[in-house]
C-alpha cells in the first residue's frame, strides 16, 4: 500500500491537531496538541545541548534531571489545551503525571517515538 501524499492542509494543521489523553492519577481527561518548531525550539533552549540517537531521535537521557524536567514542564504548558495550565501549575501536578503528558505531547509533535512515549504508558490516546 502507498502512503497518502502529504498535503499542504495536513502541513498547516499542525499544532491544531488536537487528542484526548486519560489521565489515570485523576480519574480524568486531558486534550492535548503538538507543539510548533518554534515552541519546540523553546524547550530545546532550556535543556541545552542534546544528542541524538541512532535514529535521530533526541537523546534525552543524556540531559541534566532538572533541566530534563523543566524541560517537560514547559511541554505540557504549551501542549495542553484543555485545562490550560502554567509551568509552575503544571509543577504542582501529582509526581510522573507531566512527564507522561509531555512524552504524548512530543509524540504527537514527531520528537519521540511512539516505543518511547508508551513506556509510561498506563492511559490511552484517543483522537
Amino acid at each position: 500500500m502507498v502512503p497518502p501524499r502529504l498535503t499542504k492542509q495536513t502541513i498547516l494543521e499542525g499544532a491544531e491537531a488536537r487528542a484526548t489523553l486519560h489521565i489515570k492519577e485523576y480519574g480524568a481527561d486531558v486534550e492535548i496538541r503538538p507543539l510548533t518548531d518554534g515552541e519546540l525550539t523553546k524547550v530545546f533552549g532550556v535543556v541545552g545541548t542534546i544528542s541524538l540517537k541512532e535514529d535521530g531521535t533526541p537523546d534525552f537521557s543524556k540531559v541534566d534531571l532538572s533541566k530534563n524536567f523543566e524541560a517537560l514542564r514547559l511541554v505540557v504548558s504549551m501542549g495542553m489545551v484543555d485545562p490550560k495550565l502554567t509551568v509552575e501549575e503544571v509543577a504542582s501536578m501529582k509526581f510522573g503525571v507531566p512527564e507522561y503528558i509531555a512524552m504524548k505531547v512530543l509524540e504527537m509533535s514527531g520528537v519521540v517515538g511512539a516505543d518511547t512515549a508508551k513506556k509510561k504508558d498506563d492511559g490511552g490516546v484517543r483522537s
